[in-house]
């Protein structure tokens, strides 16, 4: 029996929800934006779709500029850092097992909230997920040179941070993660100050909502100054069951729990066996989506 519609399009369902995602920055987002692209999927013939998912990344594509063009204006109002909503994924997949998957993590997304929409878009289509110049052009509704010129805007703004992603190492990340933890815990600022890079930053996304820092921090002292203050009182308060270890946007990262309610999340951002960038969710609205797994995985 052929495939029906409905199957053809739930095949792309994860693969979409990614694309949106890294468009928008929100899970949310993306996943109502999927939702949408498969009630307009429902309403052709698929035997009349010679590529099936040219057309729904099209539409996708589409529909989360869209959204995003109207975004922007509440972004520019966000009380303190933005971070993007957590994309949540299991780190026993074979894609993940050995690999960081760096086109979601935290420190890309907030680097590409510097990009128009239409360069957003070029760059994460072309040289995120492959797509060729030709492809990008049709999507956008523009031509190929000005596709090129969009995607080569963004690199330039981005930096050294656009070029092709070496994988992470899984188990020297986790290892920094667990000797951070460690040394916050115990209040060890010597063993601290050496799981940090000299340019550390810290990113910390309250909302308005939750007691955050209202500036990204940088500077190991800096960082190392806050941590002790809010973190370590924080974690000898909920006790070591209410720390889990959880996979989210691409690395291993840390959820801290209270009363069954995720009240922190940390992602870090490792390079030669340093935290170099740690992203804290505090926002709610935000941290709702680890109540998905749950405080046991």
């Amino acid at each position: 029996m052929p495939p029906t519609a409905v199957d053809i399009f739930e095949s792309y369902r994860r693969t979409l929800i990614g694309l949106v995602y890294r468009i928008t920055g929100s899970m949310s987002d993306a996943e109502d934006i999927t939702q949408d692209t498969f009630l307009k999927w429902n309403q052709v013939d698929p035997q009349t779709i010679q590529c099936p998912y040219a057309w729904l990344a099209k539409v996708a594509t589409r529909l989360a500029l869209d959204h995003l063009k109207s975004a922007r204006v509440q972004r520019v109002s966000y009380p303190g850092p933005w971070l993007p909503e957590p994309f949540i994924t299991d780190s026993e997949t074979p894609d993940q097992r050995y690999a960081l998957d760096q086109s979601i993590t935290m420190a890309l997304l907030v680097l590409l909230e510097q990009l128009s929409p239409d360069e957003r878009a070029s760059f994460i289509l072309h040289d995120l997920l492959q797509f060729t110049f030709p492809e990008v052009a049709n999507i956008l509704r523009k031509t190929d040179t000005a596709c090129r010129k969009m995607a080569s805007r963004a690199r330039a703004k981005m930096g050294a941070e656009s070029r092709p992603f070496k994988p992470g190492n899984k188990d020297e990340h986790e290892q920094v993660i667990a000797a951070f933890f460690s040394a916050v815990k115990q209040g060890d600022v010597s063993a601290l100050l050496s799981v940090l890079s000299d340019n550390i930053s810290l990113h910390a996304d309250g909302g308005g909502k939750a007691i955050a820092a209202q500036d990204i921090l940088q500077g190991r002292e800096a960082v190392t100054a806050f941590v002790l203050e809010r973190l370590t009182p924080a974690l000898s308060a909920v006790g070591s069951a209410a720390i889990q270890s959880t996979w989210f946007n691409g690395a291993p990262g840390v959820v801290i729990w209270a009363n069954s309610e995720p009240v922190s999340a940390f992602n870090f951002a490792v390079d030669s066996g340093k935290i170099c960038t740690i992203h804290a969710l505090r926002n709610p609205d935000k941290l709702r989506f680890f109540k998905r797994v749950g405080p046991t995985g």
